[in-house]
């Protein structure tokens, strides 16, 4: 079964040819790699950095925005399955192979799978106290039940844990913003698709100044607001009580960015904030919370 790695790319830096590395180098072979060149950097260019002489890879030259690159990737992409990778990300050796073999076991033709990841900043060796286990104590759930499991803590699933069956996706488009995997993968969850859960962890989230600096941008802040909303309006399709503590406490998280950038749109913030925190139930705690993170 044939494996399609989109790695979108704006610029050479040196992790790029070690998140490219990861790929080419994964246990399953049988893999094509599409680099999405996008913005000012040419594909000649690209070709010339990484200097690497395989015919697995597939270079395009796509629209600016990182969001562009991969929509326009998956259209050439002929996989059976999707694995997105960040270009500053790293894959571990075995991480498609074993989700390949736990999908093709499972009768749903559009079940997906989510491993363990890590944030490092230089090397995948570094330690990391992985925060979200309780959403891997089961092998198999659904969307709801993982939206059951995030609620309780919060949290983000990294982009490069995915495999994702090309079939899943359909139409489903990614957007420009700094979370924009998270409305893709609600986008996803939406249809309530069974999920294989990996304990093992399989994927390096790199940490480092470029990937954090926008959100200290009114702008993105505004792009953060809209795509929240998109989220909400896709995971309420799974009609279940627990969107609303997810929301809340997603909001609340924004109160903080809100205060990086003078109090921007704080108020609306707090709104839905308190909306979702009636929502939820929460009595007291919301008023409890809402100092706390005002007061921060």
């Amino acid at each position: 079964m044939l494996v399609s790695i989109i790695i979108p790319v704006h610029k050479t830096i040196d992790y790029f040819k070690s998140c490219v590395e990861s790929a080419l180098l994964q246990s399953y072979s049988h893999i094509e790699v599409l680099i999405a060149c996008n913005g000012e950097l040419e594909i000649q260019t690209c070709k010339d950095f990484l200097n690497i002489n395989d015919t697995r890879l597939i270079y395009l030259k796509t629209n600016p925005g990182r969001h562009n690159a991969r929509n326009e990737a998956l259209l050439v992409a002929k996989g059976k399955y999707i694995q997105f990778l960040d270009y500053d990300d790293l894959l571990f050796l075995e991480k498609i192979e074993t989700q390949v073999s736990l999908l093709e076991t499972t009768e749903s033709k559009k079940a997906i799978s989510i491993t363990k990841w890590k944030k490092f900043k230089n090397e995948l060796n570094e330690s990391y106290n992985f925060p979200y286990n309780n959403i891997f104590e089961e092998e198999k759930i659904d969307a709801r039940k993982l939206i059951r499991k995030l609620s309780v803590n919060g949290g983000f699933i990294a982009t490069g844990s995915w495999l994702i069956p090309k079939v899943s996706i359909d139409n489903i488009k990614w957007i420009d913003s700094p979370n924009d995997d998270a409305v893709f993968l609600s986008g996803i969850l939406k249809q309530n698709p069974e999920i294989i859960m990996v304990s093992e962890t399989y994927a390096g989230y790199r940490i480092h100044d470029e990937n954090t600096s926008s959100l200290f941008k009114k702008s993105e802040l505004d792009k953060l607001l809209m795509s929240w909303e998109l989220i909400y309006q896709n995971l309420n399709a799974l009609n279940i009580f627990e969107v609303n503590l997810y929301l809340y406490k997603a909001y609340l998280n924004l109160i903080r960015y809100s205060k990086v950038v003078n109090g921007y749109r704080i108020l609306f913030i707090i709104y839905k904030t308190l909306m979702f925190g009636f929502k939820s139930k929460l009595g007291f705690n919301l008023v409890l919370d809402l100092k706390r993170m005002l007061l921060k």
